[in-house]
């Protein structure tokens, strides 16, 4: 039996992407390998949003070559948006490289192996496939409690500093009743909640529209919400400028959406934000971010931020710290700008040297990390409902996330990974929180998210 190891980097759509890949090559007879050294297949699924974690992948493939000359009849490909950046630019780098495939042609990986010789010449995939017109439904014969589901691909907003539309291509979403079955089937086979996915979800517009001529995402959201089995449900990640207020109102009325969203701030600074073609301004943010409040009160807001973008200045990264103080996020993902191929800001003028982006993004981070304490530590003495998804780091302890997507950990029996638990919270850092069970479960003491 042939034997395949993925290893993933990266986003929620490279983890999706991977889990799919995996699937279409059990369908194919391939056993997952327990370690990479005992595979025939050997793939890295990879980002290239920021330089950092490209030069981390192409690190962790140089690492294989011992493997692969004492071994020449693996076969050793790379993945993702950095397989698409790079294309056949990779084999100078990894001469040992058999495949290279972009996101949009995972699908012919599988069939592809079956002829691939590792001796021969590697083959490149790049750009959208001709071969694969529909991609088809994969699910797992056992579900993931908290499980992915791409509703749409690509971009169409073409942010200054992104790379993404360049990799991934135009914007496509999938047809409703196909992401409706591909839940359908996940939520039988043992998935408790769903969290959908996207480069920007909210822009979701399949080719067909709701009779009721509401917006394509906000009928899609209704119609999972009804779906029996389903206990939660999220999204990741929307763009401000098309957040709508049908959006904003399912907060207060669908029973299975969680109390939590991710939603991109980047900068403070309105100068920063036009030049990065984000389309909106602080004001616009902050008024969404007033009526999600208004109608979830108890909502968990995450964002990202990039410091150091070209003609930032000291006053743009105060303002940025200002909106931090101003919104109160329950945690932030910051990352320093990098240049990255074909983007508009690779050529913008006022690159704002290292040290410097090293300097702000320290000061960011702290400035956050002291404003997620404190609203960790409001969690103190309140009953919260646990998805209990797997083991702590200590012996006897379980960790899950609370509707806010708050991290909880606890002492309890493993009997619990894959249940609800109502859970006391006793203590907080600026990342977690720690609790004591509460048995048996009784909805009438969960108090909040």
């Amino acid at each position: 039996m042939r034997r395949y190891h993925v290893t993933t980097f990266g986003c929620q759509m490279n983890v999706y992407d991977s889990s799919r890949l995996e699937g279409l090559l059990a369908a194919k007879g391939w056993a997952l390998a327990a370690a990479k050294e005992e595979a025939d297949f050997i793939f890295l699924n990879a980002c290239s949003i920021r330089e950092k974690a490209a030069q981390r992948v192409i690190a962790r493939l140089k690492e294989l070559k011992p493997l692969k000359k004492a071994r020449p009849e693996i076969i050793v490909g790379v993945g993702g948006c950095l397989a698409e950046q790079e294309g056949v630019n990779f084999l100078a780098k990894v001469p040992f490289l058999s495949l290279v495939a972009g996101p949009r042609r995972l699908e012919e990986i599988p069939a592809l192996l079956d002829t691939l010789d590792p001796h021969g010449p590697a083959v490149v995939l790049a750009g959208d496939s001709p071969k694969v017109a529909t991609k088809p439904i994969y699910t797992p014969k056992k579900a993931d409690l908290s499980s992915f589901v791409t509703i749409m691909e690509g971009c169409d907003n073409y942010c200054a500093y992104c790379v993404v539309p360049y990799l991934r291509g135009r914007e496509k979403s999938r047809p409703e009743e196909e992401v409706i079955k591909e839940v359908t089937q996940l939520l039988a086979k043992g998935a408790q909640e769903i969290v959908l996915l996207g480069q920007n979800v909210n822009s979701y517009a399949p080719n067909s529209l709701d009779a009721l001529n509401e917006p394509p995402f906000v009928s899609l959201l209704k119609k999972l919400d009804a779906l029996p089995g389903l206990a939660r449900l999220r999204f990741t990640t929307s763009h401000p400028k098309d957040f709508s207020l049908e959006l904003i109102n399912l907060f207060g009325t669908l029973k299975t959406l969680a109390p939590s969203l991710h939603l991109p701030l980047q900068s403070g600074s309105d100068k920063i934000l036009k030049a990065m073609g984000r389309k909106y301004d602080l004001n616009r943010y902050l008024d969404l971010v007033a009526n999600l409040r208004r109608v979830r009160p108890d909502i968990a807001l995450y964002t990202d931020i990039i410091v150091g973008f070209p003609g930032e200045t000291e006053e743009d990264l105060a303002l940025t710290i200002k909106a931090l103080d101003l919104i109160q996020f329950d945690a932030i993902f910051s990352f320093k700008y990098s240049d990255r191929p074909q983007t508009k800001a690779l050529n913008l003028p006022d690159k704002v040297p290292e040290e410097v982006k090293t300097d702000r993004l320290i000061r960011l981070q702290e400035r956050q990390k002291a404003i997620s304490l404190v609203k960790n530590e409001a969690h103190i003495g309140s009953t919260v409902e646990v998805l209990v998804t797997g083991l702590g780091r200590h012996p006897g302890q379980l960790s899950g996330r609370t509707g806010g997507f708050k991290i909880v950990n606890f002492l309890g029996d493993s009997q619990l990974i894959g249940h609800f638990s109502a859970v006391t919270i006793t203590g907080a850092s600026a990342t977690s929180l720690t609790g004591e069970l509460l048995s048996p479960l009784n909805e009438s003491d969960v108090l909040s998210d």
